[in-house]
């Protein structure tokens, strides 16, 4: 008897089991391209999902090797899903090269949600929330300063850029000052150029690796850069516990400092927390960078939006001081400027992908479990019944509606932590860089002069003789130390 009603049980059980999941099934997954209808008629890959967005509405899927992956053409589909379904959309892709070799799941940026990385974001949170951004402004201010006046000399804006967010990040991060020939800013410098070389060169090939799990048998002489990542990796892993012992011990306060002195970093080992604050310091570096060196060839194409910015600057702040954070709220077209830029050209312009960890229904399509949910973020700024003229630099609309969101810090429980901090380096640096220079295309040299117009180096032009006097004098002034600005940020005792 009592076998027949476990049989009877099992037999229910597996009766509603099966019903559940052929309810599901039958569900149609979103419509999108085939490997014989597919539409691929642009080699940007942001151009082509827009492209099929348009085409088949605001969420497509397409299966390629192993992966369904969906992508999500409106801020509406982002919002649905990736904000207002958090619990089960927040996770990253399982990646072999990533996950296996390149940071073997140390970095918060791709790990999967869960504990670990709820943990790693508190710390992110903790540093760069919006209070204790707006205490990092004095270093912003003068690392700003030091960047206006080295373009006097110089027009390689990409060092310049590149110096003045290292700068910022390397005094925060591990409490060093300005000095370039410092052991471990040389090291950290090194390691990056290295992962930028693996991934510049390997980009395709990881790729395949992710959609075809079977490559990775392959023996390693056939792909020897998995091999090369790996070494990459450890030795990075090296280098950041190596930087953050050495913080430690440095005289004033950094984030090191406080993430060690936290009770909860005594959760996770002390090598993951130095790995996660080394990429912190990574991607603050490069994002913002990237930022600026396309505010730049922006200006250079569009000097009539620049004028206007320059316009409100002269206006507003005069030719005597440097803009400040204090002119903030009233400096609203270069406000609209940086929203605009940042819209026009995102960062990541199909961001960083989420997963989703269980199955899921929207808009009567089946979002299976595990698939690849990419948030198109070019072709979400790009969607006309949001933006008129989308492909048109213009500012304006951000002055016609300046609370709109400013996209390009991605979205839900994964959207960029330094959303804050790099907000105010947009502000500052635009703002005074606008003030203090012409921007434009001078002349071609060498090799360019065989090329077009885009090929043509950019020039900085000082805007005026009492404009120069006030970047070289404010540049006098800043020189504080580092330290006591340091202390100063230190967030008081509990």
């Amino acid at each position: 008897m009592l076998s027949l009603a476990a049989f009877i049980l099992l037999t229910l059980t597996l009766t509603w089991y099966y019903h559940q999941r052929s309810s599901s099934q039958r569900l149609p997954l979103p419509p999108g391209p085939t490997l014989l209808s597919a539409p691929w008629p642009e080699n940007d890959i942001a151009r082509t999902f827009h492209s099929w967005n348009k085409r088949y509405g605001p969420v497509v899927s397409v299966k390629i090797g192993f992966r369904t992956i969906i992508i999500l053409g409106t801020r509406q589909a982002a919002q649905d899903l990736l904000e207002r379904r958090g619990t089960i959309y927040s996770s990253r892709p399982t990646s072999i090269f990533m996950d296996r070799y390149l940071n073997k799941g140390l970095n918060p940026a791709f790990m999967q949600y869960g504990p670990n990385w709820r943990l790693h974001r508190r710390f992110y949170s903790t540093l760069l929330n919006m209070k204790a951004s707006q205490t990092y402004r004095r270093l912003q201010d003068i690392g700003s300063k030091e960047l206006v006046h080295e373009l006097l000399s110089t027009n390689d804006f990409s060092e310049v850029f590149y110096r003045y967010t290292s700068d910022v990040m390397l005094r925060l991060v591990y409490g060093k000052g300005r000095d370039w020939n410092d052991a471990d800013h040389r090291r950290l410098q090194q390691i990056n150029e290295m992962a930028t070389f693996i991934l510049q060169n390997a980009s395709f090939r990881t790729t395949l690796l992710d959609l075809f799990p079977v490559l990775d048998k392959l023996p390693m002489q056939f792909m020897k850069w998995r091999q090369e990542a790996a070494q990459l990796h450890d030795k990075t892993r090296e280098v950041y516990v190596e930087c953050a012992n050495s913080a430690l011990q440095e005289q004033s306060w950094n984030w090191i400092q406080e993430i060690q002195e936290r009770p909860e970093s005594k959760d996770i080992p002390w090598e993951d927390v130095s790995y996660s604050l080394g990429e912190l310091y990574v991607a603050g570096i490069y994002t913002t960078k990237m930022v600026l060196e396309t505010f730049v060839t922006t200006c250079v194409d569009h000097m009539d939006v620049v004028r206007k910015a320059q316009n409100e600057l002269d206006s507003v702040v005069g030719t005597e001081r440097l803009p400040n954070f204090g002119d903030m709220d009233r400096l609203l077209f270069v406000g609209a400027f940086i929203s605009e830029l940042v819209r026009w050209k995102p960062i990541s312009p199909i961001g960083v992908p989420h997963a989703v960890i269980q199955d899921d229904e929207y808009l009567g399509f089946r979002i299976p479990k595990d698939a690849t949910i990419i948030a198109n973020q070019w072709g979400i700024n790009m969607d006309e019944a949001v933006f008129d003229a989308p492909e048109t630099f213009r500012p304006e609309r951000y002055m016609d509606n300046p609370d709109r969101h400013l996209p390009g810090f991605g979205f839900g429980r994964r959207a960029c932590p330094g959303y804050h901090l790099a907000k105010a380096s947009f502000f500052i640096v635009i703002s005074r860089v606008l003030w203090a220079y012409h921007i434009e295309r001078g002349g071609p040299t060498g090799d360019d002069a065989k090329g077009d117009c885009d090929s043509r180096r950019i020039v900085f032009t000082v805007r005026s003789l009492q404009h120069r006097e006030v970047i070289e004098r404010e540049r006098k002034m800043c020189e504080n130390d580092v330290k006591e600005i340091l202390e100063e940020i230190r967030p008081p005792k509990c």
